[in-house]
This record gives structure tokens, C-alpha cells and sequence, in this order.
């Protein structure tokens, strides 16, 4: 079973007392970039909702605050750097009006953040932006930072003359003066103070507009196409997303900023969306990927976060799992449902692989150290899967009606789970409380399938076994899962309903004739993990015609994993003649599962022929599988060397070319890392397949590339594939290379500061906990503290298990060396004539042989 969400020592957290309510946050700030420090005022307007109140307490960390008034009086305040207790002068009663104005300066280190150029970095802009989900708004004004206190907004920014600077809302004021321009924006709808935002520096605007709404995209100057080519679909969305949630964009304008360094992919500030500007798309990008993703998920956020926000940051899905499942609407709109279930399948493996691997957790959890914990692969990728389950349970309509009703009857509210299921109830009269129960609020994980499905000709009846084999134990139960059925009978679909609700299920369903399919779940619409048994017949035939391009592809990987000749032919035909790109890479993957020669000349043909990109990078990352193939390496390093149309394509070939150990990787390969891309994407493959090549002539290279001053991306992939060639190793090149990881613990870049933490987790060495444990100490991101927590954890736990190995063994050689002597011994003993009692030493001799059998039976049982 996976691990505990909750770390030693972890509380339980609740929304905190609201003694007052903030109405009105007026932000005037000045930004001084070259200083890297800020000045403000900013001025509170609240009703006090306390039965009386004297103090009244702001979050306000690491503010220097200079002054605090009250209309003309001057009030007195305490500060500790985190809470400023204002003192009123007098009680205030319930409903009493309260308007103070705190001044104060700071150099922030969270919550808002200076970028520019560097000798590492002479071309980065210079920009200002602010972060402040999920507490961080603290750390640039005196705020009441909770989700579940809303407030309008207005932010005057004071800038060089030569910036723009956007805010939420619309821009009611624009002069300069001098070497300063002072913007004033106003957001008239209250929305939670983690949504208030500021982004600053030399950017040019792109207008658009979605009827009568303005909608802007800010980017560096020269960056205008990148926008359009990124950006340009936002009017689309607004238009399916206004007409599916039932409620028109609510907000008068949109604008995205896309600024350097962000520390996420985007956020969704109200009215006015952050994203990194490396999703900006070249035309050689744009060939085979979008960014429609991030941009649907932001901008759905404007509904599920900012129109209606969760209570409190344990209720967090609520925002993250509609803006999650909000990506594959946009994606079964505009590219039909088969290219949209590929997407629900990366959010299942997403979410699968942080199950296994880190920890399990119900969705809704109170239990968490900072609120940064729990925004995670459950919180988002899990929580979309469950919300299309929700769709199916319900229908189409009434799930889009229950969604109107719910924003309808909480805009501008904060809400709980409970409350989007009283919404379903209301709109529909479904009463789904079992359904939050198991996948939201109480159950964790998800159901494990064991089916099995047959024919029997006699009776005319398919047979399907359905067992729930994951353990019920923990907060982990048996699930009660409406399923489907699918039959292929005389070339058309038959679908049966059947409910599954206990640990062991026979289904049988009457047809007219043999079926040529039976496909459990068709769609793959539950989340679960599903190992169906059927013959090679119906597999081959879901392959070749199953109605979900989902079914296919699922067809294929189990045709990968039962080989032969059969299997072989199927997937070589899929390979070529599937009508979706998706379909012929789940082949290609199968292919490379199953090896041989002859798939691997299915797979060489196919790479030449395969025109679309994605189809193509799947084959190439198939011939990666053929270890030591001279004419797999060969195919490889040509695609190396010439280039790709795609970036993506190219990369995957240097990938792969590592992994088949190729002779010419290392030459290749280190060329290759030259080159510029999107995401950096070739050169970060090129790194992963030097590390893949095992070659440790490339460590110095490796750490040249973890520099500062490299590509960001490329000095993060460079620390992955680090910590790949040394996984394990103790000698002195892996000592060299720990321990500049743990110099990269230390860096100004963010994510290269993540990359560390997991490369210090690959490479496995607990000589890395003190660092680690440095780390955890500091006063930084709480993704960074979290992550080390578990890796230090983590190492812990593997030197206790390769201190008590080593042990075992080292007990078991002196044993032996023991017994050695014991038995020659015993050989002369046993030499001598009999006795009438059995010698000392012959008995020592055989306890001992025993002791070191039983010795070596414990050492042959644990994993090395």
C-alpha cells in the first residue's frame, strides 16, 4: 500500500475565525527594480463581524511597516514580522465600519518577485510579478490571506516609464509622469486575496475580443506572433466554456501575461491570468504541440477559483479539478473525443504514478503542514478523472445543469463539497453522497479490476467476472462502480449497465450471436487500474475495429504484453493503417515491448513513412527499446544528425539512441545538446541519453550543464541525468556528482532547486540528508520543503535498509569463515574412534553450520 499523505507530527487545518470582513483592499505600491524593493500603502476597508473588537490583526510578513492610520489618526500597532495587530482605539461593535491605511516597504523574497538581466543571464527582461496562491499575497501587502475572505480591489502601480503594468479589473487611470507611470486598475466584483496580482516590465499588448468582452495577451516586445500563435484560441474557449457551465465569462476583460521565471505554468489571477513565457510556440513548435491546455485551465479557473472559490485550501479541488477537467472539454471540442481521452489517460498515469510512488490521500484532506501540500496529481489530475466519472453518472445535461445552478447560486461565494452535491441534488434530484464519499471526502486510492470475460456458444451468453482486488484496509474501500459492457455482435456495438458493488461479480449477458469484442469499460471511463483476461482473438479484433480509438490503444498494450505471431500482425497492421495518430503510437510502444527482429523492421519502415509528428515520436521512442541494434542505431543517429521537422521528434531520437547504447551516442549526442529548442527540449533529451548511453565520460559534461548561466531547462534535465548514471553508486564520481547536487540545493533558480531535491532522491545516497535537512529548514517554498521532507524520509529508510543488509552479510561471512574450521574440526573428530558421548566441539560445529544456514536463508529474502 502507498504511504501516508500526512507526515510525523502533521495537524489537521481549519479555515481561521473571520472577525472581520475585509470589503475593500486599495494597493498603492511603487516598484523600484534596480533596488529589488518595494513602497507602499495599502488601505483596508472591513466590517467587524466579532461581537466587539479593539485589535484588528493582518497578515503582513516580513513588511517593514512604517505607519498605520485611521482617517487622520495616527494608530498604534505591534508587528513580528508575520502579524500586524493594529489597536482601533476603541471597541468596535458588530457591523462597525473600519478603514486603516498601513504604509511599509520590503525587498520581498515570496509573493512577489524581481527579474532581470545578470551576467548569467544578459537577455533576460527585466519584469515584476506577483504569486500569491496559496498564502504568499502576505508578502507584499498587509492582507487578510484566506481564500474564504473576499474583497474587491483596486492597484496603483507606480512604474518606470517605459513599463506596463497589469492588474485585475479595468484600467481607469494611465499617466507619466517623468521617469515614472503610474497605472490604476479597479476589479469591482470581491474575489480572494491570493487573486490579486501585478505584473510589471517592457510589454507589449495583443488585442482580441469574445463579444462585447476585451481580451488582451501582454508579452515581451517582438514576442507578438508567439502570443497569437499560443494565446489566439482564448475567444473560443470563453465561448465553450460560457455555454457549457451555463454562466457568460462573468468578469468585463481578460488578459494573460506571460513573464520570465514564473514559478508555475500560469495562475489564475481574476480577470488577469500569469503564465510562464516559455510556452510562447515557434512555428516549428506549433507543428505537433499547443499550449491549449494551460490556457483552458487558467481561464476556467475564472470560473471554478475566482467566481467561486473553495473555503479553504483542504476543499481545494474544487477549483483545481474543474480547471483540470476544464482541459479535456476544450480538447473533445476542438479535437473530438479520441484525442481527448488521450489526455484523461496522462491524467490517470499522472495520478497512478503519484499513488505508487510518493503517497495516497483522500482528495478533500484536512491534514496537511502548508496548504502548498496538497496541490498535487490528486488534487488535480485525480480530481478531473473523478469529475468525468460525475458526468457519465449523471448524463450529459444534467451535469452541465447542476454546474450552472452550483455557480449561479454561490457567484462570488466560497464553497465546500458538500455544496456542489446539494447543487447536483437540486438540479437534478440525484442524491450522490456515496459517490463524494468514496472518491472525495473519505475513500482514497481507486478500485483494482481483475475481468475476465468469455463466450459460451451453448447458452448464448458472455461471461464477465469482475474481482476488486486492491486491499481494503486504510481509508482505501471496496468501490461501488457503474460500469458498461460492450459487445461487437454482427458489426455493431451492444452495450450492457451493470453495477459493481461487492469484492466479486458473474455478469451474464444474453446476445443474439458470438461477439467479436467484449470490451470492459469501453472509453476507459473509471478510474481504475484494470488487468482484463480474453483470448488473443478479441484483442486482435478491438485492435483492428473497436469504435473508441481508447479501446484500441488499450488493445495494443495488451497485445504487447501477450506476443506471438498473432499479436505481431495485428499491432504491424495498426502500425500503419490506424486512423488515429494515438492508435499507431500505442502499437509502436507494443512493438518495442515485444522486440525481435522482426518488429524491429516494422518499426524502422514505419518511421520513415509515419506524417504525423506525434505517431512518429512514439515509434522513434519504440526503437529505443532494441538495445545494441546496429540497424536501429543507425536509423537513430541519421534522425540525430539531419534533424526533424518536429522538435519533439528529434529529441526523442536522442533519446533513444542512448538507450540502445549506441556506439555513436556519445559524439552525437554532445552535438546535438548545442542546439536551441522549445522547452529545450532536444538538448534536455540529449543529456537523459548520455545518462541512458552509461557513460561516464560525459559526468564532467553533465556538470558543466548544470551551470549558471545554461538554459534553465537543460540544467535541470542535466541534474536528472546525473543522478540516472549514478543511481546507486558509491565510488568517487558519484560522490563528485552528489555532492554538486547539493550545491544546486542552493540556487536562485526555483526549479532548479526542485531538480536537485529529485536528483538527490534518484542518486539514492543518504550522505544527502544533511543537506536535505538544510533544505527543509529555510524559509522557502513549501513544494521544496515538502518534497525534502520525504526524500530525507526516503534515504533514511533506505540506509537503515542497506545498514541492516550489509550487517546480515557481513555476519553471514564470518559465520562461514566459522564453520570452515568448525567442520574440518568436526572431519578429525568424526575420524577418531566413536565415543560414548558426543564431543563439545561437534555439537558447536553443527549449531553453528545451522546458524549460518539460517543466516543465509535471511540474507537470500531481502531485496538488495
Amino acid at each position: 500500500m502507498s504511504r501516508e499523505f500526512a507526515l510525523p507530527g502533521t495537524r489537521a487545518r481549519w479555515a481561521p475565525d473571520r472577525p472581520i470582513d475585509v470589503e475593500h483592499y486599495r494597493i498603492a505600491i511603487e516598484l523600484h527594480p534596480a533596488e529589488r524593493r518595494i513602497a507602499g500603502v495599502t488601505t483596508v476597508r472591513a466590517r467587524v463581524l466579532a461581537p466587539e473588537l479593539r485589535w484588528l490583526e493582518l497578515d503582513a510578513v516580513e513588511l517593514e511597516v512604517t505607519s498605520v492610520r485611521d482617517g487622520e489618526t495616527v494608530r498604534r500597532f505591534e508587528h513580528d514580522g508575520r502579524k500586524l495587530r493594529i489597536d482601533l482605539g476603541e471597541l468596535r461593535r458588530t457591523g462597525a465600519g473600519v478603514e486603516v491605511s498601513i504604509a511599509y516597504r520590503a525587498r520581498p523574497r515570496r509573493g512577489l518577485y524581481f527579474v532581470g538581466p545578470d551576467p548569467g543571464y544578459p537577455d533576460k527582461p527585466a519584469q515584476v510579478w506577483t504569486q500569491g496562491q496559496d498564502e504568499d499575497s502576505r508578502y507584499w501587502f498587509p492582507c487578510v490571506d484566506t481564500p474564504h475572505a473576499k474583497a474587491t480591489s483596486e492597484v496603483i502601480a507606480d512604474v518606470p516609464a517605459g513599463w506596463f503594468a497589469l492588474s485585475n479589473g479595468v484600467l481607469i487611470d494611465d499617466r507619466t509622469e517623468g521617469e515614472r507611470r503610474r497605472l490604476h486598475w479597479r476589479h469591482d466584483q470581491p474575489h480572494s486575496c491570493y487573486l490579486i496580482t501585478l505584473a510589471a516590465g517592457d510589454l507589449i499588448t495583443v488585442e482580441d475580443r469574445w463579444r462585447d468582452v476585451v481580451v488582451s495577451y501582454h508579452v515581451p516586445r517582438g514576442r507578438e506572433a508567439a502570443a497569437r500563435r499560443t494565446l489566439g484560441r482564448t475567444p473560443q474557449m470563453m465561448e465553450l466554456f460560457s455555454t457549457r457551465f451555463g454562466v457568460p465569462y462573468p468578469y468585463p476583460r481578460y488578459a494573460q501575461v506571460c513573464v520570465a521565471d514564473f514559478i508555475f505554468g500560469g495562475m489564475e489571477n481574476t480577470t488577469a491570468t500569469t503564465l510562464t513565457d516559455a510556452i510562447l510556440l515557434d512555428e516549428r513548435a506549433a507543428l505537433d504541440d499547443d499550449q491549449d491546455g494551460l490556457v483552458a485551465h487558467e481561464l476556467a479557473h475564472q470560473w471554478f477559483g475566482d467566481l467561486v472559490t473553495c473555503r479553504d485550501w483542504g476543499e481545494g479541488w474544487l477549483n483545481e479539478g474543474f480547471a483540470t477537467y476544464a482541459e479535456y472539454l476544450w480538447r473533445e471540442h476542438v479535437e473530438g473525443r479520441d484525442d481527448a481521452d488521450v489526455l484523461l489517460d496522462e491524467f490517470a498515469d499522472l495520478y497512478f504514478a503519484e499513488d505508487g510512488a510518493r503517497y495516497r490521500r483522500t482528495i478533500c484532506t484536512k491534514h496537511y503542514d502548508e496548504p502548498i501540500d496538497v496541490f498535487d496529481h490528486h488534487l488535480y489530475d485525480k480530481a478531473g478523472r473523478v469529475l468525468h466519472m460525475l458526468r457519465q453518472v449523471l448524463g450529459d445535461q444534467p451535469f452541465w445543469n447542476s454546474l450552472a445552478h452550483y455557480l449561479t447560486k454561490h457567484r462570488h461565494g466560497v464553497v465546500e463539497t458538500r455544496d456542489l452535491a446539494r447543487a447536483i441534488e437540486d438540479a437534478t434530484g440525484r442524491v450522490l453522497d456515496e459517490f463524494f464519499s468514496q472518491w472525495i471526502l473519505d475513500g482514497a486510492g481507486h478500485p483494482e479490476l481483475k475481468v475476465a470475460m468469455s463466450w459460451d456458444g451453448e447458452t448464448r451468453l458472455a461471461e464477465v467476472k469482475v474481482e476488486q482486488t486492491q486491499k481494503v484496509e486504510g481509508k482505501t474501500p471496496l468501490f461501488r462502480l457503474p460500469a458498461t459492457l460492450r459487445f461487437r455482435v454482427d458489426g455493431a456495438d451492444v452495450d450492457a449497465a451493470v453495477d459493481i458493488d461487492g469484492s466479486r461479480h458473474t455478469f451474464q449477458v444474453p446476445l443474439a450471436g458470438a461477439p467479436t469484442q467484449m470490451i470492459f469499460d469501453p472509453g476507459r471511463t473509471l478510474l481504475a487500474a484494470v488487468d482484463a483476461d480474453k483470448s488473443i482473438e478479441l484483442w486482435g479484433a478491438e485492435l483492428a475495429a473497436a469504435t473508441l480509438a481508447i479501446d484500441r490503444s488499450n488493445a495494443a498494450r495488451a497485445l504487447g504484453k501477450r506476443g506471438g505471431p498473432r499479436a505481431l500482425a495485428s499491432l504491424g497492421t495498426a502500425l500503419v493503417a490506424d486512423r488515429f495518430w494515438a492508435v499507431r503510437g500505442a502499437a509502436a510502444a507494443a512493438l518495442g515491448t515485444l522486440r525481435g527482429d522482426a518488429a524491429r523492421d516494422l518499426l524502422v519502415a514505419a518511421v520513415a513513412d509515419e506524417v504525423h509528428p506525434k505517431a512518429r515520436r512514439a515509434i522513434v521512442r519504440a526503437l529505443g527499446d532494441f538495445r545494441a541494434s546496429v540497424t536501429v542505431a543507425e536509423v537513430l543517429a541519421g534522425i540525430v544528425e539531419r534533424g526533424d521537422p518536429s522538435y519533439f521528434v528529434e529529441a526523442e531520437a536522442c533519446l533513444a539512441l542512448g538507450r540502445v547504447r549506441a556506439a555513436q551516442a556519445p559524439t552525437l549526442l554532445r552535438a546535438a545538446a548545442g542546439r536551441d529548442a522549445f522547452l529545450d527540449v532536444i538538448r534536455s533529451h540529449a543529456y537523459r541519453g548520455l545518462a541512458e548511453a552509461r557513460d561516464d565520460s560525459a559526468i564532467e559534461f553533465l556538470i558543466s550543464a548544470t551551470t549558471w548561466g545554461r538554459p534553465s531547462q537543460g540544467r535541470r534535465a542535466a541534474i536528472a541525468a546525473l543522478a540516472s548514471l549514478c543511481k546507486g553508486r558509491r565510488d568517487r564520481e558519484a560522490v563528485r556528482v552528489r555532492e554538486r547536487i547539493e550545491e544546486l540545493l542552493e540556487d536562485r533558480d526555483f526549479r532548479v532547486q526542485t531538480a536537485a531535491v529529485e536528483g538527490l532522491a534518484g542518486l539514492g545516497d543518504a550522505a544527502a540528508i544533511a543537506a536535505l535537512e538544510r533544505l527543509a529548514e529555510r524559509e522557502l517554498d513549501g513544494r521544496l520543503r515538502r518534497r525534502g521532507r520525504e526524500v530525507v524520509r526516503d534515504l533514511g529508510e533506505r540506509s537503515g535498509a542497506a545498514e541492516e543488509l550489509q550487517r546480515l552479510r557481513d555476519e553471514l561471512a564470518a559465520l562461514r569463515a566459522t564453520t570452515v574450521g568448525l567442520r574440518d574440526r568436526l572431519d578429525k573428530l568424526e575420524a577418531r574412534p566413536a565415543a560414548s558421548v558426543e564431543d563439545t566441539d561437534a555439537k558447536a560445529a553443527r549449531k553453528a553450520a545451522k546458524r549460518a544456514a539460517k543466516v543465509a536463508r535471511r540474507h537470500h529474502k531481502k531485496p538488495s
